[in-house]
Parts: C-alpha cells; sequence; structure tokens
C-alpha cells in the first residue's frame, strides 16, 4: 500500500497519471524547481532561483549558490533528506546530482537534474 499518493500529467501519453511514494516525491521536487521564485501567487518565497545562475560561469562562488539553493529546496520537503549534492557544467546548462534519502521508508536514490539554458528542467 502507498505511503504518498497523488498525480501528473507532465509527459503523458494517455496513460495513469497516478504517482506513489518515492515517484511522487521526486516528480514534486522537479516541480518545485520547475517555478521561479515569486511565480507563485500568495507564496512569492516558494520556488527556485537557479535560474539565475545558468548564464553565469561556473566558479566556486556560483557553486556554493547552487548548493545552497539545492539545499533548500530539498529542504521544503519533509518527506526526503539530501544526503550528497554535486553541481557540474552540462553542455547547454548546469547539472545536479542529489542523493536523496526518503524518511518513510530509509531507501536511498540519486537523482539527476539538468538545468538547460533554453528554461527547460
Amino acid at each position: 500500500m502507498s505511503l504518498y499518493r497523488g498525480y501528473t500529467t507532465l509527459n503523458n501519453s494517455f496513460q495513469s497519471v497516478s504517482l506513489s511514494d518515492e515517484d511522487l516525491i521526486k516528480r514534486d521536487i522537479l516541480n518545485h524547481f520547475a517555478i521561479r521564485k515569486g511565480e507563485k501567487l500568495f507564496n512569492t518565497d516558494f520556488g527556485s532561483s537557479i535560474y539565475e545562475y545558468i548564464m553565469d560561469p561556473l566558479t566556486e562562488e556560483t557553486k556554493d549558490a547552487i548548493l545552497q539553493e539545492v539545499q533548500t529546496t530539498i529542504d521544503y520537503d519533509p518527506r526526503v533528506i539530501a544526503q550528497d549534492i554535486i553541481v557540474s557544467e552540462f553542455d547547454n546548462g548546469i547539472q545536479v546530482e542529489v542523493d536523496l534519502v526518503f524518511v518513510a521508508t530509509d531507501a536511498s536514490e540519486r537523482l539527476l537534474i539538468t538545468f538547460l539554458r533554453d528554461n527547460n528542467l
């Protein structure tokens, strides 16, 4: 039986829209990253500002700012804990690898997130 249940219509080709447990948590995290700070009505602090760094050179200062932004976004969801975060340059943007630990099951998984310059997550 699922602990968490939800749905998504993202990339759906008329299949089931139901998600549960780890898949739902990962989708929620990706959705959080896809919303820019200030876009959500009545909660302008929600979202991510990683896209502000996408055109900047990936210096140590920029990496630290991205690491902090990723940690803050992951910490927003009480169902997961980020254990390790790696930020690297990608051909057309920034790539972030996050080792997630799911609190309810103590399972872990590496989530790979690519932030592209053309504003696609």
